[in-house]
């Protein structure tokens, strides 16, 4: 199986990777920051963990009740009385139900596991307490507060956004070291 995934990141076109990334990381910047390599690895990897969330769903949990057939939320209560109005006739459009994300193409599954690959195996390796760190960047790239990361793992603030700059600095190295050394790809 790695030698799968190492043939699949040396056969990877990473100049569209680059691009891609470069533009999530221009729609995503400040106004007064300047665009780094590592930014770009930072967006790669937040689009990584987006993908895998979506595209990978956690298996259903054992020993709990199923959810019941009352409305969970008072948006759901809302939803059910437009729908029972349209159908009494008392409204004229049918409300339109609430629309899931949109399950990522196969472009962004395969960049996903080998950004995913390359975040496992080669970024912040040389730290110490990697678990820890690693944590606090993976929860920082899907999204969760600074302040509940802090809780959770113990680090700082500067921490957790040191680690976040180390992290995409090794990937982009990474991506950059296959980018060079690619396959010959006179024999195909």
């Amino acid at each position: 199986m790695i030698n799968q995934i190492i043939l699949k990141i040396k056969n990877h076109n990473w100049d569209k990777t680059l691009r891609d990334g470069e533009q999530l990381a221009l729609d995503n910047k400040k106004a007064d920051a300047v665009l780094r390599d590592h930014h770009i690895a930072w967006e790669l990897l937040k689009e990584a963990a987006k993908v895998s969330r979506l595209t990978y769903q956690a298996p259903p949990r054992t020993s709990f009740p199923s959810t019941s057939s009352l409305p969970d939320a008072p948006d759901d209560v809302t939803q059910w009385q437009l729908l029972s109005a349209y159908l009494r006739g008392d409204i004229e459009s049918l409300p339109s139900s609430q629309t899931k994300a949109s399950r990522p193409s196969s472009e962004q599954i395969d960049r996903c596991e080998l950004i995913l690959y390359l975040w496992h195996h080669h970024a912040l390796m040389r730290l110490g307490d990697r678990s820890r760190i690693k944590r606090a960047v993976y929860l920082k790239a899907n999204g969760v507060k600074t302040q509940r990361i802090n809780g959770v793992t113990g680090l700082t603030t500067k921490q957790i956004l040191s680690a976040q700059t180390e992290a995409g600095k090794d990937i982009i190295e990474q991506i950059y070291q296959f980018k060079r050394s690619g396959v010959d790809r006179s024999f195909f």
